[in-house]
């Protein structure tokens, strides 16, 4: 009994032998699998880069001018606006930013242009649809150093304007009406916006509008009212809405004292500043 039970326990101690082999096996095959997949996205990666370098060099450039096309343009225009575009020939396609493009054709031809550029590889080609807007009206605006003269485009964003270099693309202006701006802040586009769109429905002739350096509205009309200060932007709804009746009621009885101004800063209380002989 005791020879048995003495030859049985070695046999009980040998079975972690083979699970221990068999752990580093598997780590093995693990490690080869991983090393295996680096190394095929290594090739794949290699040729990808080395494919677009060969179809980059050979194959996507733009080497003639025939090779941009401007939808929305005469063929005797392609000449000028391809210069504009700023784009040197030979050139690989894929280089090309189609936003310099539509900034270089605005600033060159006209802001108010509407571009639209994009890429096409097969064939290579770079395709411009051109389509002209019509400005919000003409402004000017005071810098630290200088005085700038522009105009506002379809959302009331500056946009510089040089005679002398787009004399012959002299944009459309929906309005007649000058914009005088002592400071630009880059909330002004959506108070002219409103501010347009609400004289749009009035009778009153506005030919200016100032907007001072702390930001506030003064029209300039024909003859009555006169210069209309509406101060700060707000409730402007209703300071037109005045501005308006005053207009009316001006053009049927003027006030028996001469007056230089209307202020609707309270447009619940609108008041006629009296000129400075009235003060006298």
């Amino acid at each position: 009994m005791g020879a048995a039970q003495g030859s049985t326990r070695p046999r009980a101690g040998t079975p972690p032998l083979p699970q221990e082999g068999g752990t580093q096996g598997e780590e093995h095959r693990h490690w080869r699998r991983r090393l295996t997949r680096l190394w095929r996205l290594l090739v794949f990666s290699g040729g990808a880069v080395g494919l677009a370098w060969v179809l980059l060099e050979k194959g996507w450039w733009l080497e003639t001018p025939n090779q941009v096309v401007f939808h929305g343009a005469s063929q005797q225009e392609h000449g000028e606006l391809l210069a504009a575009s700023a784009l040197q020939l030979p050139t690989p396609l894929l280089a090309v930013d189609p936003g310099s493009v539509q900034q270089d054709l605005q600033r060159l031809v006209s802001p108010t242009l509407q571009a639209q550029v994009r890429r096409t590889l097969a064939p290579p080609q770079l395709m411009v649809s051109l389509q002209n807007g019509a400005a919000q009206a003409w402004a000017r605006r005071s810098l630290a150093d200088r005085v700038e003269h522009g105009l506002l485009d379809h959302r009331f964003n500056w946009a510089g304007f040089d005679a002398q270099q787009q004399l012959d693309h002299v944009p459309t202006v929906r309005n007649h009406i000058l914009v005088l701006a002592d400071s630009w802040a880059p909330e002004l586009p959506e108070t002219l916006a409103q501010l347009f769109s609400g004289l749009e429905r009035l009778e009153t002739p506005v030919h200016t509008i100032r907007i001072t350096a702390d930001g506030q509205l003064v029209l300039g009309t024909s003859g009555i009212p006169g210069e209309v200060r509406l101060g700060q932007p707000d409730r402007l709804s209703r300071k037109l809405a005045i501005m308006d009746h005053l207009y009316a009621q001006l053009e049927k009885r003027a006030p028996p004292f001469p007056y230089a101004y209307v202020d609707l800063h309270n447009p619940d209380q609108p008041q006629l500043g009296l000129s400075r002989d009235q003060d006298r």
